[in-house]
């Protein structure tokens, strides 16, 4: 490590910056930094900087601005700041002394000022830092003392027991995820996060009255006598007495929660624990979690005299009440962190909060070395930053991460955002919500969902539609906020993952019935939100009132105060009112609307929401370019055609898309054959050829497939490289024949202008299977397995039940 301090300069003219660093010499090491927000960034991601040089005035962020966010985040207290600036008017002078400047130099530059004031500020500083150290080395030694006896004692007990090395680990882990979790349930108990971490802590010691009782007892293979378990349940007692006798003031906190747990971690909710029978909220309650851990650990671990249960077995017989009665709100915690609790005692969980206590030991142990100048505050802050990171990325799944930082105003994308969601890397928050949103209420609704959230209730999720790889997909965000706890708790930042919930999402939003849409509330709101990016208007309406209606927030349906017919620009009901005969018909109907010189498509479909009958109107203008004269009828057909397929053709191929797919398609119930294709090699196409050559792979391939099927068969980009085939009335040799012709024309075509491509598809396909999405998701599911498998081709005969040869 470089024993010169380091210097931060932060000026926006590089000639500046180059007189500075000349001035300075070679007694420091300088980063320089050409912005404010830049300074920040350097700020966070470079902890050791001893003294930052700060011009006013700079593009992007000021340096009154860096002021701001240093003292925000608590920075300013561990980083002298030196202002720079030419301008040296009193108000400039006292604003920055006001947000934490040490000093202020102005322009020109002096050197022999601007050397001794550096030097001044820097020695100042390290006698501060001298004596954090000092006071930080003592709290940590006796802290490091105590945490290493109360491991090596509780590991003996571990050893004389013959219980796994992990089972401390296990209770203290699963007494501090129940305990979190229960503060957050209610106010009942006033933990705070340090008690919670005392009462961890404490844990390690549950069992330390094992220490003397007979081994021969403590590792019967087989069942205790009434004698024996008579001698065990006395190392409560042993265990509080030795506490009760140790040379530590008695009155300490650690020593009273330790005997607490020691003496009752046995009783039980009924009474019926021992040693003392105690009963309900007699117990303390480190005594009723640490219990609640230990009959959990237990029962998940193989002992000498038993087998492990399974994580699922051990929470259903504790929940039964066949290990004795607990805490009812205990309870639930344990069911609502069930999933929680599994993860964090696996093998990968263990590794990754190991892999995190090393990074603490050694940045610890980086703070404590004899030349090094301690910063607590940062380096504490950062690393409870990068915790709250790593348990929320455990949490959710890997493909979509984006993580915040407030301070900077910068969201870093993942890789599979950047290629998916056809966004830069790196953006500002206001950015990124006007990129990856495609909807003004989304944006709303997430931006809601964030300011709800608190230090203590950091997490939220939003269900919003985003465009992936050019298709409108539902996706729910987990959203978790990042807070810097101290003097004021600070929001510094927030991490996002997005789950797909697309399918689900549409299956959940509607039960499809031939011609009626039967909905619950919520259902509607979702399905009518997606249905906004379509079209102009989209609204239900009670035709026999002649009333527009809403779905509130709780899924109610009501009423609105303004008739249907008003976006008409009409005073009376309409004449021949399309959706007047959609609800007495209860189907679906279509008619062309004028307004003026303009025409409006109007969509009409009878819908029951929440058991109440209407009818749900979509309305989309036509192109003004459209002639309407009376004689152009045959145009308005043509255009109303056009205007189909720019909605539900894929512009690349020509093949329907996804969008015609989930909205007028995917609610048939059955087709007689099914068929899914996915490109072979794809990625090493665009890889080798370039992206225009995939493209003209995609449309080569489209059209081979459009040369072997009918007029009435139906072909769908389903995805980027894969394609969705549905065959009505068509019997089982002909589909399987009409498979294998597909294959042998994508093989045989030739790409224009790169004959040397060769081209091929992996095919699963179903037949007679309902409803249509089960026969998709199996076909999908055999495309997969024929692709793994190298097969060209799988199918499957849901009628018969059997496989069919390639």
């Amino acid at each position: 490590m470089s024993l010169k301090p380091k210097i931060l300069i932060a000026d926006d003219s590089a000639m500046n910056r180059a007189i500075l660093v000349e001035m300075l010499g070679d007694g420091y090491d300088v980063i320089e930094a050409e912005n404010g927000r830049e300074a920040v960034r350097a700020l966070q991601s470079t902890p050791e900087i001893d003294l930052l040089l700060l011009d006013i005035m700079m593009p992007e962020m000021d340096g009154f601005e860096v002021l701001e966010q240093m003292k925000r985040y608590g920075w300013i207290e561990d980083v002298p700041v030196v202002m720079i600036s030419a301008e040296n008017g009193s108000a400039y002078v006292e604003r920055a002394y006001d947000l934490g400047a040490t000093d202020f130099i102005s322009r020109p530059f002096d050197m022999a000022i601007v050397r001794r004031r550096v030097t001044n500020t820097l020695m100042l500083y390290t006698k501060q830092k001298q004596l954090v150290g000092l006071v930080a080395r003592q709290v940590y030694e006796n802290q490091k003392s105590n945490n290493l006896m109360i491991n090596i004692l509780s590991h003996i007990v571990e050893f004389r027991n013959g219980e796994s090395g992990s089972h401390v680990l296990h209770i203290h882990t699963a007494t501090e995820l129940i305990l979190n979790h229960l503060v957050k349930k209610t106010d009942k108990y006033k933990l705070s996060a340090a008690d919670i971490a005392m009462i961890g802590t404490a844990s390690s010691l549950h069992d330390i009255g094992k220490i003397n009782i007979p081994e021969e007892i403590l590792n019967k293979p087989g069942r205790l006598t009434k004698e024996e378990f008579d001698i065990m349940k006395t190392h409560t007692t042993i265990g509080a007495h030795i506490l009760e006798n140790l040379p530590f003031q008695q009155e300490e906190p650690l020593v009273k929660v330790s005997y607490e747990i020691c003496r009752w971690h046995h009783e039980r909710w009924d009474g019926r624990g021992y040693p003392d029978g105690l009963k309900g909220e007699e117990i303390p309650i480190a005594a009723q979690v640490v219990a609640l851990a230990d009959v959990y650990d237990a029962l998940t671990s193989e002992r000498c005299y038993k087998k492990a249960f399974d994580h699922d077995t051990a929470v259903r017989m504790i929940l039964n009440g066949e290990c004795g009665t607990f805490n009812p709100l205990l309870m639930e915690c344990l069911t609502e962190v069930a999933d929680d609790l599994h993860r964090a005692l696996t093998d990968n969980e263990a590794a990754a909060q190991m892999n995190f206590g090393n990074a603490t030991r050694k940045i610890t142990d980086a703070l404590l070395h004899e030349n090094d100048l301690p910063e607590t505050g940062r380096l504490e802050n950062a690393l409870q930053i990068e915790q709250q990171k790593h348990t929320f990325y455990v949490d959710h799944t890997p493909d979509l991460q984006l993580d915040y930082n407030e301070a900077s105003d910068t969201v870093t994308m993942s890789e599979w955002g950047v290629k998916h969601l056809h966004c830069p890397r790196e953006m500002s928050f206001k950015n990124a919500m006007e990129t990856l949103l495609v909807s003004p209420n989304d944006r709303s609704a997430m931006l809601d969902a964030i300011a709800k959230t608190d230090a203590d209730h950091p997490d939220t999720a939003v269900t919003v539609l985003l465009s992936v790889d050019g298709l409108l997909r539902w996706y729910k965000v987990h959203i978790r906020t990042l807070w810097m706890r101290g003097e004021e708790t600070t929001r510094v930042g927030l991490v996002m993952q997005a789950e797909d919930v697309h399918e689900k999402t549409i299956r959940d939003a509607k039960e499809v019935t031939k011609e009626t849409i039967i909905t619950t509330g919520k259902g509607m709101a979702c399905m009518m939100h997606m249905l906004k990016n379509v079209f102009d208007v989209v609204r239900l309406v009670d035709v026999g009132h002649t009333c527009v209606l809403s779905v509130d927030e709780q899924g109610k349906v009501v009423d609105e105060d303004h008739p249907c017919y008003a976006v008409w620009n009409r005073e009376n009901r309409c004449e021949n009112c399309v959706s007047f005969k959609a609800f007495t018909q209860k189907t679906q109907l279509a008619k062309i609307e004028f307004m003026g010189e303009d025409a409006y498509q109007v969509i009409s479909k009878y819908v029951e929401v929440e058991g109440r009958a209407c009818v749900l109107e979509l309305v989309v203008r036509l192109r003004k370019d459209m002639p309407l004269s009376f004689h152009g009828r045959e145009h308005l057909v043509r255009s109303l055609h056009q205007y189909s397929q720019e909605l539900y053709l894929d512009a690349l191929t020509g093949a329907f898309n996804r969008r015609y797919y989930e909205e007028q398609f995917c609610g048939q119930d059955s087709a007689d054959g099914v068929a899914v294709l996915d490109v072979d090699n794809f990625k090493a196409i665009n890889d080798t050829y370039g992206h225009q050559a995939g493209d003209a792979a995609l449309r080569t391939i489209v059209q081979a497939i459009v040369g072997c099927i009918r007029n009435s068969d139906i072909l769908i980009r389903y995805g980027g490289d894969e394609f969705l085939l549905v065959f009505p009335d068509i019997p089982e040799p002909v589909f399987r024949r009409r498979l294998q012709e597909i294959s042998s024309a994508v093989s045989d075509a030739t790409v224009p202008d790169h004959p040397e491509m060769r081209l091929s598809v992996s095919v699963g396909g179903v037949y007679k299977m309902s409803p249509l999405s089960d026969a998709v998701y199996h076909a999908d599911t055999l495309m997969y397995k024929a692709k793994t498998e190298k097969r060209q081709m799988m199918l499957h005969n849901h009628e018969h039940d059997r496989l069919m040869p390639d």
